[in-house]
């Protein structure tokens, strides 16, 4: 099994990916499988205005990175950021199977009867219909919440991993249940499980890890 994961719009995240899906190879008694990493750095595209003027750009890069990967024959891929979905809308049809960040999260959730899902996410990606999927409410923290959250993505991009960042985003789940009944929280922002795998974030609901999500699938279906 050849797999390449697309990342660098989170070097920390990819790497990360790359890690758990080792650990989860080991964990479900499978061989590590051939694992090719296009650590790509992305142009932003985290808000919807970054989203408008780099559109190209970004999907160009996307191509790029795609044709890397068709060279080197991998049979399955997966991109290390949710937001990066968004730009694949007009892409040529895909070579190998692609796994599919966000649909893999709601899946799971739906599996364990969870429907109504807290977003934790960049701008863009809670401002599109990537999570309106199939079964699934998404729900959204408020203005301010999410400009802490867009803070607090932008440290990690940085290689800042903060304890009290962590602190933040399980205030920011605790405010959100005051006004809203949703089931779980989606960690929809791959950097998120970085923030949470050095300093766990604590929520009443559960939590689905967009990076040890897919890495389980992935690594359980080989």
């Amino acid at each position: 099994m050849k797999i390449g994961i697309i990342g660098g719009a989170g070097p920390l995240a990819s790497s990360l990916l790359y890690e758990t899906l080792v650990h989860a190879s080991y964990s479900h008694g499978r061989p590590v499988p051939e694992i090719h990493l296009v650590n790509y750095p992305f142009t932003r595209g985290l808000t919807e205005e970054e989203g408008k003027v780099n559109l190209l750009t970004i999907r160009a890069e996307l191509r790029y990175c795609i044709n890397l990967l068709v060279e080197s024959r991998v049979e399955e891929v997966i991109l290390a950021c949710n937001t990066l979905h968004l730009f694949l809308d007009r892409l040529l049809e895909l070579p190998f199977q692609f796994h599919h960040l966000p649909e893999i999260v709601a899946n799971a959730a739906l599996k364990r009867g969870h429907s109504r899902l807290l977003i934790l996410g960049t701008e863009n990606t809670c401002h599109s219909s990537l999570y309106h999927l199939p079964g699934i409410q998404p729900l959204y923290p408020i203005q301010q919440d999410q400009e802490m959250i867009n803070a607090i993505i932008d440290r990690v991009l940085k290689g800042e991993i903060l304890k009290k960042d962590a602190e933040s985003v399980g205030s920011v789940i605790e405010r959100a249940a005051l006004s809203d009944d949703f089931d779980a929280v989606v960690l929809g922002c791959t950097d998120f499980p970085v923030l949470h795998h050095r300093y766990p974030i604590e929520s009443e609901k559960p939590l689905y890890d967009s990076i040890k999500t897919p890495a389980n699938l992935i690594a359980g279906a080989q």
